[in-house]
């Protein structure tokens, strides 16, 4: 059976930045559009590397005074150049998704970017291998690739907490857990960035996102890509019996489209 090609899954067109605009501008970006990363390009359009949010947490400053009232986090002035992740892996779109995978996989990364000759015509994702799951339908159950153990915080910490640990463990998000340790929301970088001029003392309920997806451990991987979609949820919380048991996190997909090869 033909292996699909990236150009079959990948999206298209990618969003881009110059590397002399201000992280504020990126910033604004990324929010309007609801994106985790820009690639970047230089004043001819050629690529030079990615800006994604867990940069911006990286170089976004915890004021002194968070816990006098004052604001959680500050961007630097800086240029986008300042703070991107220089060099971009890529692939061309009549690759294989099989190829992207694992680059995803083994880089560990969460995108790679398509290119024909010296031109930006795609990008692929954790959220595209997570198409590529649906689309093969693969059988195994998400209990094979979820990721343990969950990195997680506590309704009532404060978002301050919450922001260190992302920053500190450098992942996209946290599950948020009650009194009784069920899964009541996530706190991703999309939250730490939103509440960034907040006081650091504000609880993680206050700011958390509600709209998660949990499924049983048996779900099929096939099942759980197609939930995602649909609900475009990042990542799939496995649950048994409201306990948090792993995380499903779009390298999990990406390693689900390599153990799904036909």
């Amino acid at each position: 059976m033909r292996e699909p090609s990236v150009s079959e899954f990948m999206s298209s067109p990618v969003r881009t930045i110059r590397d002399d605009a201000s992280i504020h501008e990126a910033h604004r970006v990324l929010r309007e559009y609801t994106l985790s990363s820009l690639a970047v390009v230089d004043a001819v359009g050629t690529l030079q590397g990615v800006l994604s949010r867990t940069d911006l947490l990286r170089v976004g400053r915890v004021d002194d005074g968070v816990q006098r009232g004052h604001r959680l986090l500050q961007l630097p002035e800086q240029p986008v150049s300042a703070v991107m992740t220089r060099g971009a892996v890529t692939v061309g779109p009549d690759d294989t998704v099989d190829h992207a995978a694992a680059l995803l996989v083994e880089r560990h990364i969460h995108r790679v970017y398509v290119t024909a000759g010296e031109r930006l015509v795609g990008v692929f994702s954790t959220r595209d291998a997570m198409e590529v799951v649906r689309h093969r339908k693969v059988a195994a159950p998400l209990s094979d690739f979820m990721s343990t153990p969950v990195l997680t915080v506590r309704a009532d910490d404060t978002v301050a907490t919450a922001t260190d640990r992302l920053r500190d463990a450098r992942v996209a998000g946290l599950v948020v857990l009650d009194d009784e340790e069920s899964p009541v929301g996530v706190f991703t970088q999309v939250e730490a960035l939103q509440c960034r001029d907040d006081q650091g003392a504000t609880p993680v309920e206050e700011r958390m996102n509600y709209a998660i997806l949990c499924l049983p451990l048996r779900t099929t991987m096939g099942r759980a890509a197609a939930n995602a979609a649909a609900t475009r949820a990042r990542r799939v919380i496995a649950v048994d019996h409201r306990r948090v048991w792993g995380v499903l996190t779009g390298i999990d997909f990406a390693r689900a489209v390599l153990a799904g090869q036909r």
